[in-house]
């Protein structure tokens, strides 16, 4: 009996540990078995990714070098000024392709190919609407530079050099109209480089013809400089390298601007310097410094930067040239002998040094030649008054000694009679 009673306890206290332990963990779930079907296989986990075959890496690199073929090609024919927004769209799916772009699994590989080619179907869809549009642009750019090109005398001085551009400016309406648009923007861009090399080599020219015997004189192998570039350029065009030609002839013609420019303030310089020394010797030095500074950019090849400060130079020297007039007719009294004229220089004058001082220095070079001109002129007007007074006071003066010797001879003639 007390055996018994063990059991039973033992027993009881089995139930209760399993009951305690299986609390926590719900019982699995029924299965219903269906009369003839077999119970479905349980479902396995994903095998793990795979490295990349070859294949796929190629296919990957097709659609990177298109989508940037597509890319470049919409950026030469300036899209992204005609279509902003489908630029910009283009452009973020390119830029997503290359930020998630993957090699290190097949997955990665086939996805990132697949955003490449969607950037690059919105680049070439962008391209094949910005055709149009470009060489609308281009073609009006073409009629402006050859209208410049014949307006500097491209007709008269050479016409078979205009002749041939426009044989090139043709020849890229034909490429064009063949749907050929690469070879069209080339010849249009070879065509536009022809008409502003030819515009710029005849101003060129006609500076040349201007400046040389003064250069000659002055400073012969600084001129030889720019005769020089202006050949190259000419021969550029003849090998048909018309960018060359373009650059050459817009080098040659700052050059010939700078040799004129740099003449023209010493022209002016010389003709003011003793008195200007005398007025406004500090405006002079420093007129000279820019001028000074214009001589060490030519030095440095900068011929575009010691163009602009040759011309600054010259504004300068007719600045202080004006100036110096000015002071010239003050202290001829010429604000009192010929007022009007002395006013009216003293009122452009004024308007000169107004746009001087704003740095609108185009503005107030006319200006500065203008009036100082016309101070020079009421200084030379008051200059004959002075000397037509004088002349007036010795005719007097004369009169008035003849008057007293016909008074003595009279007298003593009076005196002799009497007598």
């Amino acid at each position: 009996m007390k055996k018994k009673f063990v059991w039973l306890i033992l027993l009881s206290l089995a139930a209760v540990i399993i009951a305690v332990s299986c609390a926590g963990t719900p019982p699995p779930p029924a299965q219903t078995v269906t009369s003839g079907t077999s119970p479905a296989p349980p479902v396995s986990a994903p095998p793990p990714s795979t490295a990349p075959d070859q294949s796929a890496l190629n296919s990957l690199n097709v659609a990177v070098a298109r989508a940037e073929a597509a890319r470049k090609l919409a950026g030469d024919f300036d899209a992204a000024s005609f279509f902003p927004p489908d630029w910009e769209s283009a452009e973020s799916l390119f830029s997503q392709a290359e930020q998630q772009k993957d090699t290190s699994t097949q997955n990665g590989v086939q996805e990132s190919a697949a955003r490449y080619t969607r950037a690059a179907e919105a680049y070439e869809a962008l391209i094949d609407k910005t055709y149009a549009p470009y060489y609308e642009k281009k073609a009006i750019e073409l009629n402006d530079a050859r209208f410049a090109a014949v307006n500097a005398g491209a007709e008269e001085l050479v016409p078979d050099f205009l002749l041939a551009a426009d044989n090139v400016f043709d020849d890229a309406d034909e490429k064009y109209q063949a749907k050929d648009y690469n070879g069209a923007r080339s010849s249009a861009d070879d065509a536009l480089s022809m008409y502003l090399a030819l515009k710029d080599g005849i101003e060129a020219y006609r500076l040349r013809e201007e400046i040389a015997e003064r250069a000659e004189e002055l400073v012969p192998y600084v001129l030889l400089q720019a005769d020089t570039v202006g050949l190259d350029a000419i021969e550029k065009w003849n090998v048909k390298d018309y960018s060359g030609a373009r650059l050459g002839a817009a080098e040659a013609l700052a050059m010939f601007a700078a040799l004129k420019a740099a003449r023209d303030a010493y022209d002016v310089r010389e003709k003011i310097a003793d008195r200007a020394e005398e007025f406004f010797y500090n405006s002079l030095w420093q007129a000279d410094n820019v001028a000074f500074d214009a001589i060490d950019k030519w030095e440095a090849e900068d011929y575009a930067g010691a163009r602009d400060a040759a011309r600054t130079a010259w504004i300068m020297y007719l600045n202080v040239a004006a100036s110096t007039e000015r002071q010239t007719a003050l202290d001829l009294k010429a604000d009192a002998a010929v007022r009007q004229e002395f006013n009216s220089a003293e009122s452009i004058y004024n308007q000169a040094n107004a746009a001087y001082l704003e740095q609108s220095y185009e503005e107030a070079a006319p200006l500065y030649e203008k009036c100082l001109l016309i101070f020079r002129m009421a200084s030379q007007l008051t200059l004959e008054k002075q000397r037509a007074a004088e002349d007036a006071m010795r005719r007097a003066d004369q009169r008035t000694a003849e008057s007293y010797e016909a008074a003595r001879n009279a007298e003593a003639i009076l005196q002799g009679g009497v007598k």
